[in-house]
């Protein structure tokens, strides 16, 4: 046999081998959703670790709110982790009788998550793939841990990163040593104290940029915090957002008390949210950028 005709033999060899493993191996079945919920099903979420208050998250006209242990609007992004919880699949069930409770920290549970009517107590990790115990009705579930800062203790993590609903019109803005209002047509705006430079460009764009406000992430304000410069932003329906300038680096920090409620925004946000932008400056005329002026030619010698 030449050489040839043994590569040639070889590669069917390996083709044949390779074939038998797919057609005989068998595929991990997926595993099934952690409960009967579907996730646009659920309507109302609640969080208990032992020791803390509830935390309670309900939806209300196709958005979720938070209704303790304060109301404010909520960030999606970490609803969804929560909501997710459904239909999350289980990589493996044990039944009650195959396990102890309490050595997998399921007695008591390390923390609760009920969405709807259907409680999912949480246990330990699992050592080996870092998957999280969960009972389930009569059974215990392995699952992929869930985001932590979704279903932690703290609900900061929980309220929206805007300062302001999406839907809120502002009537008046007081930040330390300016007050930006509303004037009496309802359209335009006015400065007080009045600058020069405090052109209708930069009292809307002032405007605008605290109507659009978002923190960079947001944290449970400290027992000691709330102390420094009050900031009020007064909205066309009379209601009022109280917030404290903690800091201007080196980041943007604004305490909001009645959230108890610590927002981090970037150190750029001072120069928009705290002062009026500046006027552009004029383009350099010719004399003013040093630009010499040419001099008279010379006259022409006298024979």
């Amino acid at each position: 046999m030449n050489r040839m005709q043994l590569n040639a033999l070889l590669v069917l060899v390996v083709a044949g081998l390779a074939a038998a493993l797919y057609f005989t191996q068998k595929k991990e079945d997926k595993g099934a959703p952690l409960t009967t919920l579907a996730a646009d099903a659920v309507t109302s979420i609640r969080i208990e670790h032992p020791g803390q208050p509830t935390i309670r998250l309900d939806k209300q006209a196709g958005r979720w709110q938070l209704t303790a242990p304060v109301q404010a609007a909520t960030d999606p992004f970490e609803v969804a982790s929560l909501v997710n919880l459904a239909t999350q699949e289980t990589k493996r069930k044990l039944p009650l009788a195959e396990v102890k409770l309490g050595e997998l920290k399921l007695d008591p549970p390390q923390f609760s998550v009920t969405l709807n009517d259907q409680k999912l107590d949480f246990g330990d990790m699992e050592p080996l793939e870092y998957r999280r115990y969960v009972r389930v009705g009569d059974a215990v579930a392995l699952i992929d841990d869930p985001s932590s800062t979704a279903v932690d203790a703290d609900y900061s993590d929980l309220v929206a990163k805007d300062l302001l609903p999406a839907a809120a019109e502002l009537q008046k803005i007081e930040v330390p040593g300016l007050t930006v209002a509303r004037a009496a047509d309802g359209k335009t705006w006015t400065a007080n104290p009045a600058a020069a430079d405090a052109s209708s460009d930069a009292l809307a764009a002032f405007t605008e940029a605290w109507r659009k406000a978002r923190a960079m992430w947001n944290a449970k304000m400290p027992a000691d915090g709330g102390q420094g410069e009050p900031i009020t932003l007064t909205l066309k329906d009379g209601a009022a957002v109280h917030l404290v300038l903690v800091s201007r680096e080196p980041q943007l920090i604004l305490d909001r008390p009645d959230l108890k409620l610590r927002y981090s925004l970037s150190k750029a946000d001072a120069d928009t949210l705290l002062k009026l932008p500046e006027a552009p400056k004029p383009a350099p005329t010719g004399d003013a950028a040093g630009a010499a002026t040419p001099a008279p030619a010379a006259a022409p010698a006298k024979p």
